[in-house]
């Protein structure tokens, strides 16, 4: 059996949404990678100016509740996943993920600043990443996949 991209969207959903959770990087390297770095004057300029309103204070407001909200529907698509694919491997590793992944969500919403959602990252992590892997690699011993 080979593992598809579909076998792994638990995971790369994880890693997607545990970036985010990384909101100093984002604030301070927000399109820095690859664009702004081109000779696309148009995107440049565009761009620029975009992170100057997601870093300016009066501004900063109208990015985060957007922000909070993929946070949100990530972790929300993250418990499906695991509750469809995982509940007969492991139904108590299943209930613990969905206990702590609806907590979070709590405490996404709560948040006030971006530096909260930071602080947020090592209980994503702990609590939804690191179980969520365990849960798939257990598929896989399931499945009788070779796991390197």
């Amino acid at each position: 059996m080979t593992v598809t991209l579909h076998d792994i969207k638990p995971i790369g959903l994880c890693i997607t949404t545990q970036d985010l959770f990384d909101t100093k990087n984002f604030l301070h390297s927000f399109c820095d990678s690859f664009i702004l770095r081109g000779k696309d004057i148009f995107l440049k300029n565009n761009l620029t100016a975009m992170k100057r309103e997601l870093n300016a204070f009066r501004t900063q407001r109208k990015f985060f509740d957007g922000y909070k909200t993929i946070i949100t529907s990530n972790i929300e698509k993250i418990l499906c996943l695991v509750s469809s694919r995982y509940e007969k491997v492991e139904p108590k590793g299943v209930e613990r993920v969905l206990m702590d992944g609806k907590d979070l969500i709590k405490k996404v919403l709560k948040t006030k600043s971006f530096e909260e959602i930071l602080g947020l990252e090592a209980e994503f992590k702990s609590k939804i990443t690191l179980p969520t892997y365990e849960l798939f690699i257990q598929g896989l011993k399931r499945s009788k996949v070779d796991i390197i």
